[in-house]
């Protein structure tokens, strides 16, 4: 019974973000992609993290 305890608050925590997806059919998918890839290009270039570097013209 102690991994059903675990499940349960598992899903409410995250109870408004599964509620979410079944009423907008939308997740954060997208924004932890584009963290992640802004977290490789900071790690592959040493940490740089000046805003004037980050600037795309």
């Amino acid at each position: 019974m102690a991994a059903f305890r675990g499940v349960r608050k598992m899903i409410e925590k995250h109870q408004d973000d599964i509620v979410n997806y079944f009423k907008e059919g939308q997740t954060n998918a997208k924004a932890e992609n584009m963290n992640g890839k802004i977290q490789r290009f900071l790690a592959n270039n040493f940490g740089i993290r000046t805003m004037i570097f980050l600037c795309i013209e």
